[in-house]
């Protein structure tokens, strides 16, 4: 009998720590599925989530895996921890494909840009985190870890490039970026506040070419100077929502697809 009364009340005790252990972890965890907020929304945009549909909204939390799109002659703006942001524009559309923990607040850390135009904020504590911020193109992946910096990723052909879909533009409005293609070794330039440069494929485009005329950028790699881990960082780590490979080659050397008859003139 006595035996009895010691297993109930064992059995008790271990319900009891099992709830309070239950109810310890939920909200961490669904702090760090959480990694920002909409704060701002001009227009329509919607966010798939969980096999569903939403339409977005202000004051919405954004939540690790969201799809987040915007309609044409929208824009939204998602918060992140310590003032950081970022801003998708007009028919423009992003996953979070990857969170990190800053200062015990859920921020993400990769970020997919699948069309369209993203202005990336990262300062205060997402600045000083010792894990990099990536954006991702579908050939190309940008990593720092603090600037202020807009990328444009589209497959239209432009003036010039009759062979060449793939196009992405820098543009740096603060600090330095390290901005490279996807050759093993990559070829990277530095891109200093107030400059530009585009990569048409897999080359970077003539002095004073597309890359000064609006932002759009595909077929290269972004990567904050002064990486403890350099240029490899950003192109080893993956193309998160692109599945971490470059796209297979066109026949005349270019990355692509897609391909044409020539190779562009760099």
């Amino acid at each position: 009998m006595e035996n009895r009364s010691s297993l109930s009340w064992l059995l008790v005790w271990s319900l009891g720590v099992l709830a309070i252990v239950v109810t310890a972890i939920a909200p961490a965890a669904h702090a760090q599925s959480t990694v920002g907020t909409i704060t701002q929304l001009t227009g329509a945009a919607n966010i798939q989530r969980a096999g569903a549909t939403i339409a977005a909204a202000p004051n919405m939390p954004v939540m690790l895996h969201d799809r987040i799109a915007t309609e044409p002659n929208a824009s939204l703006t998602i918060g992140l921890v310590d003032n950081s942001s970022l801003q998708l524009g007009s028919a423009s559309s992003i996953v979070i494909d990857d969170s990190v923990m800053v200062n015990g607040v859920g921020a993400p850390s990769k970020v997919g840009l699948l069309q369209g135009d993203l202005h990336s904020l990262i300062v205060g504590a997402m600045k000083g985190s010792s894990t990099t911020f990536e954006v991702n193109t579908p050939n190309a992946i940008g990593a720092v870890r603090g600037t202020d910096f807009q990328m444009h990723t589209d497959n239209n052909g432009r003036q010039g490039y009759p062979d060449c879909f793939q196009f992405t533009d820098l543009s740096v409005d603060n600090g330095v970026v390290q901005f490279c293609n996807t050759a093993t070794p990559p070829e990277c330039k530095d891109i200093k506040a107030g400059e530009h440069s585009t990569m048409a494929c897999g080359g970077f485009a003539g002095a004073g070419g597309a890359g000064a005329a609006g932002l759009g950028a595909v077929g290269a790699t972004v990567v904050g100077v002064g990486l403890a881990a350099g240029a490899g960082v950003g192109i080893a780590a993956g193309a998160g929502a692109f599945g971490g490979s470059s796209p297979p080659g066109c026949k005349n050397g270019m990355p692509g697809p897609p391909c044409g008859p020539k190779s562009p003139k760099k």
